[in-house]
């Protein structure tokens, strides 16, 4: 098994001798998908539906360029999270790409994490996925370009502030209660069996962090020390509810914490 690599180390730089044709993996729960990459690809691409197969691939000793790598994975354990952090572990030399509906709950801070916490290089939103987009984002990758769409440079430009909504782990039981809590801070303490003069702290800097990831990232004004800070962090839970209260985001933390522990 390849020495696990920390984040960072291995930059996005042009490769000595790029590919004709680009080895691609995807890794997506919906198998009409690959119709597509298969026309982009032909014998370079391995589709995968969930990290069992992609398991299987790796053991198979197969190596990839690009990975496009989708959220859902229609699993209650794994999502594209764990599909990023073993990718990093096992194939780092592989470029990986945030492939989703990004209209849908949680994408959006998905892509943040995959280019924060796992150096992700690109993000392709699925209605962009017909052959040449895909071969044009796999080429450019390899050449070491961002094919990225130009608003979703700028956007992840601040993917770090990802941290501020997760800056422990203890903040993912947090947000699983106050999604359970409809937004209600007092019955999320009560669901954490905490007093809610506990969790005061907690709202002020949720809602600093929320109104700062939607400035950035979803062009959202940035509403200040309001008062409704119930309907803000409601609001956004129920959003993300997806990503935040996903099975797999612990192990994503447990990482990115890791990899700033040795940095």
């Amino acid at each position: 098994m390849p020495a696990t690599r920390h984040l960072r180390s291995v930059p996005a730089g042009p490769s000595a001798h790029p590919p004709a044709q680009p080895r691609v993996l995807l890794v997506d729960d919906v198998p009409g998908e690959a119709a597509n990459f298969a026309v982009a690809f032909g014998s370079q691409l391995t589709a995968v539906c969930d990290l069992d197969e992609l398991d299987a691939a790796l053991s198979a000793g197969n190596t990839w360029d690009v990975a496009f790598v989708d959220f859902n994975l229609s699993s209650t354990v794994n999502t594209g999270l764990s599909v990023l952090l073993t990718l990093h572990r096992e194939r780092p030399a592989t470029r990986l790409v945030t492939y989703s509906q990004f209209a849908e709950n949680g994408r959006v801070l998905f892509a943040a994490a995959a280019r924060h916490w796992f150096g992700a290089q690109a993000v392709l939103d699925k209605s962009q996925n017909d052959p040449y987009a895909l071969r044009h984002h796999a080429i450019a990758l390899v050449a070491g370009l961002d094919p990225s769409p130009v608003q979703w440079r700028t956007r992840l430009h601040r993917a770090h502030l990802i941290d501020a909504v997760l800056p422990d782990l203890s903040w993912v039981d947090r947000w699983r209660a106050l999604d359970a809590a409809a937004g209600d801070v007092t019955a999320a303490a009560a669901l954490l069996h905490l007093k809610a003069a506990h969790l005061r702290s907690f709202k002020d800097r949720a809602t600093n962090a929320v109104n700062q990831v939607n400035a950035a990232l979803f062009a959202l004004p940035d509403r200040g020390p309001s008062r409704n800070k119930k309907g803000i962090l409601g609001t956004f839970v129920a959003q993300h509810t997806s990503f935040l209260t996903a099975a797999d985001l612990p192990a994503a933390l447990a990482h990115r914490d890791l990899a700033t522990a040795v940095r």
